[in-house]
């Protein structure tokens, strides 16, 4: 029998005969049905006369017959399949939905919103407690557009003992503190700005017309602004314990002059960060040589209040003769300057906590710190009670601890009977308060130059 895969183009792919040496018809292609009909199959008997013969009438009702049962049996047996075949037909691509009408009129109305009667954006923030082992903090800002518009979020400002990354879209914020300050603790703030009006504008020429249009609505009051800014703060709780106040007891220097207590607490510093070592008069010969940055006719130190009249040394001054010895030192008042015609700042307990942070987190990195206070306030604090004390700001004292648990301040004070003396909190920040919470950190320089050191130590030689 002769078997043909047609596929699914109808053209025989594959034929073979079970009949050896039968040639097909001439007309019949070798898959026809015509020719597969006649293979193997006898011709019907004709009588002349009914029995058991089949009639000349009816001869071909059963030929008809017998072809369409081949014709049927073939088309009954399953196709053996050799072709794989593939379906090239291109797939339209889907038609955009095009907008609807009720769309249309809804981004029209956004627009006309945003351009002339904006509405400023809100902010209801949350914050999760401190997980994990690097103490991070999670919140979100959790941002009410009040346009239709979705906003987006940006840091303005950002932590100073740590770091923050915000997502623009979601407004959610993940802080964490820098490496020393994790054990024990820090307050830190960032601030961010949240934007209603970044998905509202328009490109091109409409978004020029719609900013001139839109400003004008700010300017007349009939619009709000497109961005609000909010200072988060984030709290990580630890030991509350900076510096090491115990190891730099040993650098403490008695001050037994009227007037030199910026030298002295120079000396601290630079033992504290691996310079020479100072007796009081060492130090004293070596600011009387040299000059003064702020008058450089002079030198630094030009003798005692009761020989001189001299009320001490300049802040500037002290700064400078550390950076003499490699190392880099900054002063920081916490009030800002008054404006023309304003009266003098006065600096608050708010400009002290700052302040306070800015210790904590320098001692926690192994900086040296000093502070500028009232001399006769800090003797009390001390627990040597001073009656009706005389004022007597801008006296240098050394940092040596913090330890928020007990309230203590640890200081190296020349006024005081010995090294890393504690004083409790709220004395100190009373205090420290007279003299505009002044800091000065220092920090031992990279590239210093070893012969410039000793220079400048023989002068004390």
């Amino acid at each position: 029998m002769a078997h043909a895969d047609t596929g699914s183009t109808g053209t025989a792919s594959h034929a073979t005969s079970d009949a050896q040496g039968t040639e097909p018809a001439k007309g019949d292609s070798p898959g026809s049905p015509s020719s597969r009909a006649a293979v193997g199959r006898p011709a019907p008997r004709v009588t002349a006369s009914g029995g058991a013969g089949t009639s000349v009438s009816g001869l071909a009702s059963v030929r008809d017959h017998a072809a369409a049962a081949a014709v049927s049996q073939q088309n009954s047996r399953p196709a053996l399949s050799l072709v794989a075949t593939i379906d090239v037909t291109p797939k339209a691509s889907a038609a955009p939905t095009p907008p609807t009408v009720q769309s249309v009129l809804t981004d029209i109305a956004r627009q006309i919103q945003y351009t002339f009667f904006n509405k400023a954006p809100t902010v209801d923030p949350t914050q999760n407690e401190q997980s994990g082992s690097d103490k991070a903090i999670t919140g979100a800002l959790n941002g009410a557009t009040n346009n239709g518009f979705n906003p987006t979020y940006s840091v303005t400002s950002g932590p100073q003992y740590g770091a923050v990354t915000l997502d623009p879209k979601s407004g959610q914020y993940t802080y964490v503190a820098r490496d020393e300050l994790i054990t024990p603790g820090i307050t830190d703030q960032f601030t961010v700005t949240v934007n209603n009006g970044t998905a509202a504008k328009l490109p091109g020429l409409l978004g020029q017309v719609q900013l001139l249009l839109h400003s004008l609505a700010i300017a007349v009051g009939v619009a709000k602004p497109d961005t609000i800014e909010k200072e988060i703060t984030v709290k990580v709780t630890g030991t509350g314990v900076y510096g090491t106040q115990a190891a730099q007891k040993q650098y403490w220097l008695e001050q037994t002059l009227d007037n030199d207590c910026v030298l002295i607490a120079d000396a601290a510093i630079i033992a504290q960060l691996g310079g020479p070592t100072f007796t009081e008069s060492q130090i004293v010969a070596i600011g009387k040589s040299t000059p003064s940055v702020v008058d450089p006719a002079k030198p630094i130190y030009v003798g005692t209040k009761a020989d001189t009249g001299s009320a001490g040394i300049y802040t500037a001054d002290g700064v400078a003769l550390l950076q003499k010895y490699g190392i880099n030192a900054t002063y920081k008042s916490y009030v800002d300057d008054p404006q023309p015609g304003e009266a003098p700042n006065k600096a608050t307990q708010v400009d002290g906590q700052r302040a306070l942070y800015d210790v904590e987190a320098a001692l926690a990195a192994g900086k040296a710190v000093a502070v500028v206070v009232d001399a006769r306030l800090i003797v009390n604090a001390s627990g040597a009670n001073v009656e009706t004390p005389a004022p007597e700001p801008n006296h240098w004292v050394v940092v040596t601890g913090v330890d928020i648990a007990t309230g203590k301040i640890y200081l190296n004070d020349g006024n005081l009977p010995a090294g890393s003396t504690p004083v409790s909190v709220a004395g100190f920040m009373w205090s420290w308060q007279s003299s505009d919470f002044g800091v000065i950190v220092a920090d031992k320089a990279v590239a210093t130059s070893a012969a410039a050191i000793a220079a400048i130590a023989a002068i004390a030689a």
